[in-house]
C-alpha cells in the first residue's frame, strides 16, 4: 500500500532482492515523485535483528551521509536515507553490468581498458581525499579497494561501490572504527598493519587492482615487510609488457606510503598513457563483454561482515517488507546518534 509522506512528495517501492549478506539485503526498488515521476534505484535494507547492533545502523548512516558530500561521476549516486518499518535503508542509484572481480574470472583486460578503468578510480579516490566537507577536506578513505567493488556498466561507465567502511572528516559521523577492523586480504597496504589510514593505502590497493586485471591473477596476501613485499611485487610486474605501466604500479605498490604517487597523478599519468596501450577503448569493449542486466549496487556486507564478532553476527530472517512503499512518513531526520 502507498501512502503519503510527511514531509515530501517522494514514496519508494521496495522490489524484488537482488543481493543479500550478513547484515542486510539489496533491493531492486521504485522512487516515485510529483506529476508522475518515477525512476528504478536500489534500496539497501539492514536486516531487522541488526537494531541490536547499534555500529551497523551508524556505518550505514554514515555511508549515506559521506556520498552525499561526495561528488564526482565515478562515485555511486546516493538518492535518499530512510526508514523503512524502523530498518535503516540507503537509496540509491541502481547501476547495470558487472564488477570487476566477476569480469577478471573470464581473463585479462586490454591495457587501454585497465588504464581507463584506473583513471575513473583515482578520480573518485582524489574526490573523496580532496572534496569539500562541512568542516574542510573530507579525506574520506575506501579502505576497501579491489575488483569486487568497482562496476562496470555496457556502456563502460565506471562506478566505485561500498564506501560503508571509509573513514572520513565530516560533523555527522557516527561510527568510529580501527584501522584493520576494514579490509580484504591481499589489498591492505603495510602501514595499515601499524593501524594508520591514509589516501596512500587507497593508492596501494589500486595499484594491485591494476596488476591484477591486467595479468587476470591474484597478487595474493601481501607481507608487511620490505625485502619480501618487493620481492614479490616485483614477480607480478614482470608479467606486465608495458614498461610505464610496470613502473606506476609498481611505485603504487611502494612498500613506504611517502613513496607512491597520489591518486591525482595515478589519473594524470594513465589519462596521458591510454593512447599508447593497445586497443580498445573501455566504451568499445565494455558492450562487448559486460553483461547488461542491472544487479546490486554497493552490497552492505562484503566489508561489513568483518565487524563480526568470533561468534558471528546474527543473520536478518526473511524480508517482511517486500512490495510494501516506504515514504518520509517512517523516515526520521538523520543525525548523531538517531
Amino acid at each position: 500500500m502507498r501512502y503519503p509522506a510527511a514531509m515530501s512528495p517522494r514514496r519508494y517501492e521496495l522490489g524484488e532482492q537482488i543481493g543479500a549478506g550478513g547484515f542486510g539485503t539489496v533491493h531492486r526498488g521504485r522512487l516515485f515523485g510529483e506529476g508522475g515521476f518515477s525512476k528504478e534505484v536500489a534500496i539497501k535494507l539492514l536486516h531487522a535483528d541488526t537494531q541490536s547492533h547499534p555500529e551497523i545502523a551508524s556505518r550505514l548512516r554514515d555511508e549515506a551521509r559521506l556520498l552525499g558530500l561526495l561528488n564526482a561521476r565515478s562515485i555511486v549516486r546516493v538518492e535518499d536515507l530512510i526508514q523503512i518499518d524502523g530498518r535503516w535503508a540507503v537509496v540509491m542509484e541502481l547501476v547495470p553490468g558487472e564488477d570487476l572481480g566477476t569480469l577478471l574470472k573470464r581473463g585479462p583486460v586490454p591495457p587501454r581498458v585497465v588504464a581507463e578503468i584506473g583513471v575513473e578510480v583515482a578520480r573518485a579516490l582524489e574526490a573523496a581525499w580532496n572534496g569539500a566537507g562541512d568542516t574542510g577536506p573530507l579525506r574520506a578513505v575506501h579502505r576497501d579497494v579491489k575488483p569486487a567493488n568497482i562496476r562496470i556498466t555496457p556502456t563502460g561507465e565506471v562506478r566505485v561501490l561500498d564506501f560503508g567502511v571509509a573513514r572520513a572528516c565530516f560533523s555527522e559521523r557516527e561510527a568510529q572504527t580501527r584501522s584493520l577492523s576494514f579490509g580484504s586480504p591481499g589489498y591492505i597496504a603495510p602501514e595499515r598493519y601499524e593501524g594508520v589510514d591514509s589516501h596512500a593505502a587507497d593508492v596501494f590497493a589500486l595499484g594491485v587492482v591494476l596488476l591484477e586485471s591486467l595479468t587476470a591473477k591474484k597478487l595474493g596476501q601481501l607481507p608487511p615487510h620490505p625485502d619480501r613485499l618487493a620481492a614479490m611485487r616485483d614477480a607480478a610486474l614482470q608479467r606486465v609488457s608495458d614498461v610505464v605501466l610496470r613502473g606506476l604500479i609498481g611505485r603504487m605498490l611502494a612498500y613506504e606510503a611517502a613513496e607512491r604517487p597520489t591518486a591525482a597523478e595515478v589519473a594524470r599519468r594513465l589519462r596521458e598513457h591510454a593512447p599508447r596501450l593497445a586497443a580498445p577503448w573501455l566504451a568499445d569493449w565494455a558492450p562487448v563483454v559486460v553483461a547488461g542486466a542491472p544487479a546490486p549496487v554497493d552490497l552492505l556486507v562484503d566489508s561489513l561482515s568483518t565487524l563480526a564478532s568470533p561468534t558471528g553476527m546474527p543473520r536478518g530472517a526473511g524480508d517482511s517488507s517486500r512490495g510494501r512503499v516506504a515514504g518520509r512518513r517512517s523516515a526520521s531526520p538523520p543525525g548523531p546518534g538517531s
